[in-house]
């Protein structure tokens, strides 16, 4: 096989990159359940580069169901490792004023990193979603605006 052609030869890289390939169409192939059951077990028997890659896919893949099974300790990792993150905006504050303008400061240092012409009139209300991804304005022209904080 190529694994053993890649051992024989002493391609230590070359090995692990079939490896990898070998195990990422393996679990390519598995039931979520059967994913979750393999990445708990490579995790118990240290298995490293079974472990990574089965939790990896299980992350992208297992439906909630699946996932309220998983052991706590492969959740936690799940999370930590896997889930996709979004740096919570801690540096910005938005504030609006009187003339429909929402402004997005740096509050480290002061500076203004955004100025948006939210609205037509005085904006009555400004407030951030729970992950900080939005930005929700609500003004007296009777308008209410999402604002996404990636590209706004």
């Amino acid at each position: 096989s190529t694994l053993h052609a890649a051992d024989y030869c002493g391609a230590q890289a070359c090995k692990l990159w079939v490896e990898n390939i070998i195990i990422k169409d393996h679990i390519s192939n598995l039931e979520p359940n059967e994913l979750r059951r393999l990445t708990e077990n490579a995790r118990a028997c240290h298995a490293d580069p079974l472990y990574e890659a089965a939790s990896e896919e299980l992350a992208k893949r297992a439906p909630v169901d699946v996932l309220a099974e998983t052991g706590s300790q492969v959740l936690a990792e799940l999370m930590d490792r896997h889930l996709e993150k979004r740096q919570r905006r801690t540096q910005e504050l938005a504030v609006v004023n009187s003339n429909g303008t929402l402004l997005i400061y740096d509050t480290a240092n002061g500076s203004t990193l955004r100025t948006i012409d939210a609205h037509n009139d005085d904006i009555n209300c400004v407030a951030y979603s729970f992950d900080s991804s939005m930005i929700a304005t609500a003004s007296r022209d009777h308008t209410a605006r999402l604002w996404n904080t990636d590209t706004y």
